[in-house]
């Protein structure tokens, strides 16, 4: 299950994030396309369904509203988040069931969405994370997934250090990983400029500095992984998630511009996701696995669906549960919190000013200390 996600790198930023190598061997950055009907997508740290978020599909797919071809072979087009079937009577607002999330198990059964698979609407949803609720007992804790450090480009040739990761219970622990999580930015930096020196080549650069090599998985079998650009952001690295999925085209009326939206597939979580939840986003984890599923003219659904599973490679911490409410988009939202800690309310706070406001007013009643003469005075 998927139900709310964070997104916040700008539409030009979340392009250089998604380079790839076309088929001719080029580097090429995906076209942003605005969607129809002035919608907009805006980086957010909280984002519900119905929003229009970034999706990655060929640019082989024609809607009638593009102004001009893309020189591209991929587009990242923003999509509402909850499939409008093509068929659908009505407004599009008004779909009788949910459809934020697909289940891989009965995605070929249900005309939902095996009508727009057969039809090659396959897309690749982009987000920095995504969010999941434990329930413990009556209360239910939210938490913050991510792609772990671990399956940065550039770490294979790093050293390995402790990775962080919490237990079943959101207890820190660590162990050891092939990652470079706890190591400070300067000393990150220094040791991939000595790895790129040490190989003697000019080995393609992020903005941020890191190394196109291969993921640290070694059943990963691709040159770069998608989406391999990394984000620094107070010292740390992450990657854009991508998220299989599935989209479809509604078409209005007379010359209304259509709708187009996405339904993330899930599969049954893996045993490091199954700590919070029974379900997971399926995850396409390299460039190779990304082509496969965009490139609806060449690989054929049941190739392509061969990528529709779960996946361990997932980092994720408790966070406030601000985050229960959409309304709340702060940066606050992802930060991880130490849950076994008391919650701060403004009752508690007024409480603690109040003590704290009573200590004072004893300390100065209390008559100054008597100064006592010794020997050497």
């Amino acid at each position: 299950m998927c139900g709310r996600t964070a997104c916040t790198l700008a539409p030009d930023e979340i392009c250089r994030s998604c380079s790839y190598r076309s088929h001719r061997g080029d580097k090429e950055e995906p076209k942003w396309r605005d969607p129809p009907g002035g919608q907009k997508y805006y980086p957010c740290h909280n984002i519900a369904p119905s929003a229009y978020t970034p999706v990655i599909i060929s640019s082989h797919h024609k809607f009638g509203f593009e102004e001009e071809s893309v020189p591209t072979e991929r587009v990242i087009q923003p999509m509402q988040w909850g499939l409008v079937p093509s068929w659908h009577k009505g407004s599009p607002k008004k779909v009788s069931y949910e459809t934020n999330n697909c289940r891989s198990e009965s995605m070929m059964e249900k005309p939902t969405y095996k009508v727009p698979l057969q039809k090659g609407r396959r897309c690749v949803v982009l987000a920095d994370g995504f969010f999941e609720w434990k329930r413990d007992q009556a209360k239910k804790q939210p938490y913050y997934i991510h792609f772990p450090e671990s399956n940065m480009p550039g770490n294979a040739n790093l050293p390995k250090v402790k990775k962080e990761e919490t237990d079943e219970n959101g207890t820190v622990v660590k162990h050891e990983l092939g990652t470079t999580g706890d190591m400070k930015e300067k000393d990150i930096k220094e040791e991939k400029v000595k790895v790129k020196q040490e190989m003697g080549t000019e080995e393609d650069m992020s903005g941020t500095g890191a190394l196109q090599t291969e993921s640290v998985k070694p059943d990963i079998k691709s040159e770069t992984n998608g989406c391999d650009k990394i984000k620094e952001e107070g010292g740390t690295t992450k990657r854009l998630m991508t998220m299989a999925g599935v989209f479809d085209v509604w078409k209005p009326s007379g010359d209304s511009p259509p709708v187009l939206s996405y339904s993330v597939i899930t599969v049954e979580s893996s045993p490091a996701m199954m700590k919070v939840h029974h379900r997971m986003p399926a995850f396409l984890l390299n460039d190779k696995e990304i082509q496969e599923w965009l490139d609806y003219e060449n690989i054929p659904l049941e190739k392509a669906i061969k990528h529709i599973r779960a996946t361990e490679e997932i980092q994720m911490h408790p966070v406030s549960d601000i985050v229960n409410n959409a309304r709340n988009k702060s940066p606050d939202c992802t930060k991880p919190i130490d849950p076994t800690k008391p919650k701060s309310t403004p009752s508690s706070n007024l409480m603690m000013k109040w003590l704290s406001k009573g200590k004072r007013e004893k300390s100065d009643d209390q008559p100054p200390s008597k100064r006592v003469k010794t020997e050497t005075d």
